[in-house]
């Protein structure tokens, strides 16, 4: 009898470790990835008649471990733009999260990440005004919220918001700093003319900068701001989006094939912190005890 049980035991841990190390990945993008449910469908994130954000978490209701990372994504940029439109902060999607809005009305399939432009002085708003109202489970990170997180030089790259219940685990256990699903802030600066200085975001657009100078957005390829739809809501875009999106990847209606799936790696549904304390536990020699409480931990 006392042996049945170990054998229990055992095959219950086994399953367990399968489910919480399982890979989210081995797979190229499917159908359902390219034409999700929209969020709205699923979910509501709004103001109410007493201006508070009502939006409860719903990844779980995700299909597949990127859909539910979508979902992650998707809230926290909704409740960033709600906030926005309150303080009248201006912002626009930017790079592959614009690229998504316009090809696929929402997340490029195999994107794990939102990216968003906006001018310095409506960065400094946010700062002021709206991180306040953010949601507890929503962390903004700074170079000062976040000792461990250093800005990339000269990538324009002052801010992010974090998730706090998911994992990029882009640095797994290597690193301290804050690293669950974000939306990325790239920080425009103006030159003497009031144009936007486009920030280089990859090696090839610094070489681009060094050869040819920076690269500079005329105000009126910017504003007035126009809109795009993105999985389900309507959010800002700049006018010239078009423009925009030939300068950054050609051809930019064409799919590529044989993208690397930027989602693989990362765990909608446990925190780094869940994440690593499981490998200490099973992975350095954790007893039963530490066991049996991490299991209880971690399912609730």
């Amino acid at each position: 009898m006392i042996r049945k049980k170990s054998i229990f035991v055992l095959l219950f841990i086994f399953v367990f470790l399968f489910w919480v190390f399982r890979p989210n990945s081995g797979r190229s993008a499917n159908k359902s990835d390219f034409c999700p449910i929209p969020y709205p469908r699923l979910g509501r994130c709004e103001r109410n008649l007493e201006g508070d954000i009502v939006c409860p978490d719903i990844r779980h209701k995700g299909s597949t471990s990127l859909r539910q990372a979508q979902l992650v994504l998707t809230r926290m940029l909704r409740i960033f733009d709600l906030i926005a439109k309150k303080h009248r902060i201006r912002y626009w999607l930017y790079k592959g999260t614009l690229l998504g809005a316009v090809r696929h009305q929402g997340h490029v399939p195999f994107d794990n990440d939102v990216d968003i432009a906006i001018p310095k002085q409506d960065f400094e708003n946010f700062i002021k005004y709206g991180v306040k109202e953010l949601p507890k489970d929503i962390f903004f990170q700074t170079e000062e919220t976040d000792a461990n997180w250093k800005s990339p030089m000269d990538s324009g790259m002052f801010g992010k918001l974090r998730d706090t219940k998911s994992c990029l685990n882009s640095c797994s256990s290597r690193c301290k700093f804050h690293d669950g699903l974000m939306i990325d802030f790239f920080v425009l600066q103006n030159d003497k003319d009031g144009n936007f200085i486009e920030p280089f975001t990859s090696t090839s657009w610094f070489l681009r900068k060094l050869i040819y100078g920076p690269l500079v957005r005329n105000q009126s390829d910017i504003f007035p701001l126009t809109t795009v739809y993105f999985d389900g809501f309507v959010f800002s875009a700049p006018r010239e989006w078009k423009r925009s999106l030939l300068s950054y990847y050609g051809d930019f209606m064409r799919i590529p094939t044989n993208t690397p799936l930027g989602h693989i790696i990362t765990d909608p549904l446990r925190s780094c912190n869940q994440i690593n304390w499981l490998k200490y536990q099973f992975g350095n020699g954790g007893n039963s005890t530490s066991v049996y409480f991490g299991i209880s931990f971690i399912l609730g």
